[in-house]
């Protein structure tokens, strides 16, 4: 009987969801201690995404490529990795920010609406603006914005990651 190795989707989907999970964790802290505006714990979501996209490539080229893998490779599979992490993440969000607390989007709100006051934007124009941002800050638009903004960071990051971890085969010693 072969072994067979998991398809690249399936195993991205797999590394993704680890990746997801650990990203779940750090967004319900976020609205839980309602850390906002936490600077270093946005960075930590880089470092986390950063290394589950390292990992999983890195997985991926020596468990299943027999330790090689093209940098077009690399970075295919790190972005199908950010993809299915910010499928995940999107949906708790969703889930979270619509049915059990809308605090974070209570204070973007109020932030922004007081922002524009102390910056002595007309009525009008701040009830205008406030109209188009309660519009886009619905638990649905956050989330379809979570999957976009992440798979796109998980891009930049791929990029890098990719030109680090690519290792392409001898083709020379191959044909011996």
């Amino acid at each position: 009987m072969e072994n067979q190795t998991p398809s690249k989707t399936k195993s991205a989907l797999n590394s993704g969801a680890i990746l997801g999970l650990a990203l779940m964790v750090l967004s319900l802290v976020t609205y839980i201690f309602e850390m906002y505006e936490n600077q270093w714990f946005g960075y930590l979501n880089w470092v986390v995404l950063i290394i589950g996209i390292v990992l999983g490539i890195t997985k991926y080229r020596d468990e299943s490529l027999g330790g090689y893998i093209a940098y077009s490779q690399a970075l295919g599979y790190g972005v199908l990795i950010a993809f299915f992490a910010s499928i995940i993440v999107g949906f708790i969000n969703f889930i979270y920010l619509g049915y059990v607390d809308d605090g974070f989007i209570s204070y973007t709100l109020e932030k922004s609406e007081s922002e524009m006051y102390n910056a002595g934007t007309p009525d009008d124009q701040i009830e205008s603006a406030m109209s188009i941002t309660r519009k886009i800050m619905s638990p649905g638009v956050l989330a379809i914005m979570g999957v976009f903004i992440t798979t796109f960071l998980g891009f930049i990051f791929s990029l890098i990651a990719a030109a680090f971890l690519k290792k392409e085969s001898d083709n020379f010693e191959e044909s011996n």
